[in-house]
């Protein structure tokens, strides 16, 4: 065998190793990034559960949310402050969600959700008297106090949705 040989056998080698690193480089990148994607999903999964669970985390936040639900400018400042710090979450939540997904790293689908319950919130009467106020503080805020207007008469809301944040009638 004469030396090009040896060398052309060399470089074929060579670009073999070459393309099975690339490859495995683009498996483990894919890989890395649907793990990636699962814990994000998981982490904002747990988010939402723990907004959930903070709008009934005593009876007193019950009370005042489910108020705040009816008719938010009826409530004390300290309850208007309550709701705006709980129902404010929601909020938050869906434009972390729309960033995420914009980002892959939550599906379209989940974030999709969110936005549903959220808009279902503050489309509540109280919802959308709170909203009127903090969608001027909020980035995309006017946007989304838009989106809950429409929704208003389109779709039920979360009191329609879930009977017990409804307040009685007396």
């Amino acid at each position: 065998m004469n030396w090009e040989a040896i060398a052309a056998i060399g470089e074929i080698i060579g670009l073999a190793i070459i393309i099975i690193s690339l490859i495995f480089i683009i498996v483990q990148t894919r890989e890395a990034n649907d793990h990636a994607t699962a814990a994000s999903e998981i982490s904002y999964i747990a988010g939402v559960d723990e907004f959930i669970h903070e709008l009934t985390s005593d009876e007193q936040t019950f009370d005042v949310i489910r108020r705040g639900f009816s008719d938010f400018n009826s409530l004390k400042p300290y309850e208007k402050a309550l709701f705006q710090a709980k129902v404010g979450a929601i909020v938050n939540h869906m434009i972390l969600g729309k960033s995420l997904s914009s980002r892959n790293l939550l599906s379209k689908e989940i974030a999709e959700e969110i936005e549903k319950i959220a808009i279902s919130i503050i489309s509540t009467d109280g919802g959308l008297q709170y909203w009127e106020y903090d969608s001027k503080a909020t980035p995309g805020g006017s946007e989304f106090l838009e989106l809950a207007r429409k929704a208003k008469g389109e779709s039920p809301n979360w009191t329609d949705l879930i009977p017990w944040w409804k307040l009685p009638k007396s």
